[in-house]
């Protein structure tokens, strides 16, 4: 009996010590990067999504960004500074055109060049399946500058790296 005491009490301070390490001592790389995974999981979509999960999400997407994002995509020919008041309508109109997406986030190298300042290179895949049925899969490389506010990663920039193709 006192083993089997001594063991789950063992159990118990042991899962709190990870906890806490994993709450209290992450690096700030591994903040930029949950950051970006928190991102993707919130554009991803499924086909039983309602309209009230997806304005949700988009609002949720707007929080992990400054007041104001500057957005480069030279391949689009598209260079606009976005409140984050808007961007909550342009990623839900943006989602809007697929029954369900896909995203997955490779080749992260990130940056600290000065504190508060994070500079984020990533690829990201992308697939999804249209309204209409037909299916489409992108690949992108991003560039992105990060402010952090408040203890929390926030894009202040996001470029889209245009890549030579064979």
């Amino acid at each position: 009996m006192v083993k089997a005491k001594h063991i789950i009490i063992a159990g118990v301070v042991l899962a709190v010590g990870i906890i806490a390490f994993f709450v209290f001592f992450q690096s700030e790389e591994t903040k930029v990067k949950r950051q970006f995974k928190r991102i993707a999981k919130k554009i991803e979509k499924t086909p039983e999504e309602s309209i009230v999960i997806a304005a949700t999400k988009a609002n949720r997407i707007s929080e992990a960004f400054t007041k104001i994002c500057t957005v480069h995509a030279p391949a689009y020919s598209f260079s606009r500074d976005i409140p984050s008041d808007e961007l909550s309508t342009l990623i839900l109109s943006m989602r809007s055109q697929y029954s369900e997406i896909s995203v997955k986030l490779y080749d992260f190298v990130i940056d600290f060049p000065e504190k508060g300042n994070a500079l984020a290179r990533l690829t990201a895949s992308m697939e999804g399946k249209l309204t209409t049925g037909e299916s489409t899969a992108d690949l992108h490389e991003f560039k992105c500058k990060l402010l952090k506010i408040e203890d929390i990663w926030r894009l202040r920039e996001v470029e889209m790296v245009q890549v030579l193709k064979k």
